[in-house]
């Protein structure tokens, strides 16, 4: 009974250790090579993204892929400019873009 107390304890502190590390590693590493940063899309750095600047990458985006021969499935489930303005003021700032990739990183976990 002592021992499987032990391997249990043992086994939760290796968990607990591994996801440590791996949290530390990550940080500040985008969770997906498929999630844009902010700075690509702001293409004039004014610390908003305009809807025009959202069309043009998510175009780009789309083609680069399509020349790279990938299937473009679920073009109609991307998503939209007034989801992540979360303000509806028109434009996209580094914390709703933020938001919203935590948001799409924790639905998709």
């Amino acid at each position: 009974m002592m021992n499987s107390k032990i391997t249990l304890v043992a086994a939760i502190g290796l968990c607990l250790i591994s996801a440590t590390s791996l949290a530390a590693m990550n940080k500040g590493m985008p969770f997906s090579s498929n999630m844009p940063q902010f700075n690509e899309i702001d293409q004039n750095q004014d610390e908003t993204i305009s809807p025009a600047e959202f069309e043009q990458f998510r175009q780009q985006r789309i083609s680069e892929r399509a020349a790279e021969g990938r299937m473009m499935k679920n073009l109609n489930q991307v998503n939209k400019f007034d989801v992540i303005d979360a303000n509806h003021d028109n434009l996209i700032d580094a914390e709703e873009f933020s938001n919203h990739q935590a948001n799409r990183r924790m639905a998709n976990w």
